[in-house]
């Protein structure tokens, strides 16, 4: 491993940073009511002219009308990312982490792993879908953040403590569904750089006829970086600083490139769509600190493809979906797990489909949505050559729900009901390699899934109540139910989670589009929690731990205020607590990784030609393990970032066309952190990219 022993690392002065972030919500609160300006960039019926918004987390430089994130819906509290005009070298992890109600545990630099919660969920617990289909797998139960490629994304849309019935219904404490992008783009090109080696870069094309009812886009894109930044190793001791060292980060690279078709046609009343696209990530497996593996090396591949058809704008649709995923672990020293040197490979595959019905009754009084759905999904692993038994899950549902217009269609109620059959065949792999695998077992398992949600519409386009409700299961993985090689035991007799979640909220935009905002209260409650419990020297197991609970208030504004000043910003306030169970020693304390506080604040102004823009944001302390070890606490921290960006429109390019330029310098004050025990984030970085669009 190199060394940088005469660098030193700067602690961030946190206390300055957080008078700061008051300071500037102070200034948000008191500008807002009086946020009226001729010179704002809004036009009389509320859209943008020169609109320049924020998202929630997501920065938005354009010359369009834009929507409201803050989108009342009886499905859930629904926040919208629009992603048509990002900078282009955030990931999703990054999105998403800014986001009210979102915490995301980051595994290193640029393309390394992340772990997502939603309001104190656990990771499996956050249901990801792509154009509606699921991503989460059976083997863990989540979907790789680092494996989801935005350059194809136009829109990502967070659902909060509600799963809605046409995403899945079941399983979760929210959902992400990921949006396409749309094949009339024109031409897009990107090229980026930063720190650490990072560089990559796309190119997409996309043509439609004249009457818009044929479409089609490819893209080809590339990323590949170094990750060799610089850290303090605490030497797993982190109330002792004596035997600190700084060192650099090695074996953390990645390279990964793409493609992407898709195309869409229209005949009278039907809408079809069509697209595939393949994925490719190679990079490092370096490993947590105390357990570092140098020479290791991991490489995914994922094979995909959609068909979506759509009768008369959604009253029937049909959705299927199939994909192919191979990881190879290279692990030529033993550096992994149990077993011995050597090539490990898995090979999975994913088919789902649905078929959902959805007739107006009564116009503006009754619409129901019904229908059924179905995937299946298959795994085989070879462990140093040697084929592990083939792993298999069918599920099957049916689903339905009604959407009641009340009080002339100021009240709207929307009741929904999913009935899920899940069957598992797989045989309880033993932990340790050298165990001989039993016979197959069949475990199948009914559940059902409940919610309710209402929107009142206390002033036409102004003020909005929404309240929603919901129960659901979260059904045990395969390395929970069945265990796997290298530590892990199974545990056929784990019962699901349980889910309850109940919110509500208030959302305000004004008359003049110049501020938009929503304040929502929530609890959600996990019973027969699953953990994971060191049951000898060298394995782990499954077991149902308990019941938690979370309780907690998020703030989301968007506001143009005078001088051309635009602010968005959200505050999360959350209580995340074990409540005990079968162990009372853990009752009261609060839930490993989730602070109790957490905020964004954007501020945006043009200056001439040039957009600059400041972010600050601050994530209070919490605790690495279940114990709530005061030794091993994290510390609170505070990042500040710095951007600036430009557009020009050259005629030469034609009367279309757009070149930009955003630049980012991100955590100005090097405020280097562990954000989870053993895995080392960057210090101060910077990116840089040029785009042009026509």
């Amino acid at each position: 491993m190199a060394f940088s022993p005469g660098k030193k690392i700067f602690a961030s002065p946190s206390a300055f940073w957080r008078i700061s972030l008051g300071l500037a919500a102070f200034c948000f609160l008191a500008w807002s009511p009086v946020a009226r300006s001729a010179d704002s960039g809004h036009s009389t019926n509320g859209a943008s002219v020169a609109a320049i918004a924020v998202y929630s987390d997501t920065l938005i430089v354009s010359s369009r009308p834009l929507s409201d994130p803050v989108i009342p819906s009886v499905a859930g509290l629904v926040t919208r990312i629009d992603l048509a005009d990002e900078p282009g070298f955030r990931d999703a992890a990054d999105l998403l982490g800014g986001a009210a109600g979102f915490q995301v545990r980051r595994l290193g630099a640029v393309g390394a792993s992340a772990v997502p919660s939603l309001r104190g969920s656990s990771a499996a617990q956050v249901r990801f879908y792509l154009d509606g289909m699921p991503l989460n797998d059976a083997q863990t139960g989540m979907a790789g953040l680092d494996r989801i490629p935005l350059d194809r994304i136009s829109a990502i849309e967070i659902h909060r403590g509600i799963v809605p019935t046409e995403l899945g219904g079941i399983g979760g404490s929210g959902a992400v569904n990921f949006i396409s992008r749309p094949d009339d783009q024109g031409l897009d090109l990107l090229v980026r750089g930063g720190s650490f080696g990072e560089l990559g870069g796309r190119a997409a094309a996309g043509l439609a006829n004249a009457e818009g009812t044929r479409s089609g886009s490819v893209m080809i894109r590339g990323l590949r970086a170094d990750n060799d930044f610089s850290y303090l190793d605490h030497n797993q001791t982190f109330h002792n600083s004596d035997d600190d060292t700084v060192r650099i980060r090695q074996n953390a690279w990645i390279e990964q490139w793409g493609v992407w078709a898709a195309g869409s046609l229209e005949v009278g009343r039907l809408v079809s769509r069509a697209s595939v696209g393949h994925d490719r990530r190679d990079g490092g497996r370096p490993g947590p600190l105390g357990h570092l593996s140098p020479h290791a090396a991991v490489r995914y591949g994922r094979t995909d493809g959609q068909l979506h058809f759509d009768l008369d704008e959604g009253l029937l649709k049909f959705h299927l979906a199939g994909s192919r995923n191979e990881e190879f672990l290279y692990d030529p020293e033993g550096e992994v797990g149990l077993g011995p040197p050597g090539t490990d490979r898995s090979v999975s595959h994913d088919v789902n489909g649905s078929l959902a019905w959805s007739p107006v009754l009564v116009q503006n009084v009754l619409s129901v949505q019904t229908g059924i759905a179905g995937r299946g999904q298959w795994q085989t692993d070879w462990i140093v050559g040697k084929e592990e038994p083939q792993r298999n899950r069918a599920t099957g549902s049916a689903f339905a729900s009604a959407t009641l217009g009340m009080a002339e269609g100021r009240l709207q109620v929307m009741p929904a009901w999913r009935w899920q059959r899940t069957r598992d065949d797989f045989p309880p792999v033993p932990a340790l390699p050298w165990l001989p695998i039993t016979e197959s077992v069949v475990n199948q398992r009914d559940d059902v899934s409940t919610s309710l949600g209402a929107v009142w519409t206390i002033h036409p386009e102004r003020f909005f109540l929404e309240s929603h409700a919901a129960r659901s299961v979260r059904v045990p993985t395969w390395v929970e139910l069945f265990g796997h090689r290298g530590g892990i035991n199974g545990n056929r007799d784990l019962q699901p989670e349980e889910i309850t979640s109940v919110d509500a909220a208030l959302s305000y935009r004004s008359g003049q589009g110049a501020f938009s905002g929503r304040v929502a209260a929530f609890l959600a409650e996990t019973d027969d929690k699953i953990v994971f419990i060191q049951n000898s020297q060298r394995t782990s197991k499954a077991i149902n731990a308990g019941k938690t609970r979370t309780r907690g208030i998020e703030l989301e504004l968007n506001a143009m205020l005078p001088g051309r000043l635009f602010l968005a910003g959200n505050l999360t306030l959350q209580r995340a607590e074990d409540l005990g169970g079968k162990n009372p020693i853990y009752e009261g304390n609060k839930l490993p990784f989730l602070p109790d506080t957490e905020a964004r604040v954007r501020l945006k102004r043009p200056v001439a030609k040039w957009t600059p823009w400041l972010e600050v944001a601050y994530m209070g302390s919490n605790y690495r393990d279940r114990a709530n070890t005061e030794l091993n606490k994290a510390p609170e921290r505070t990042l500040l970032n710095l951007g600036l960006a430009r557009d020009w429109y050259p005629e030469w390019l034609g009367p279309a066309a757009v070149m930009s330029i955003v630049a980012e310098a991100v955590n100005l004050t090097d405020n280097t952190v562990y954000d989870v025990e053993g895995f080392p984030l960057p210090g101060r970085s910077w990116h840089l990219s040029a785009r042009v669009r026509k």
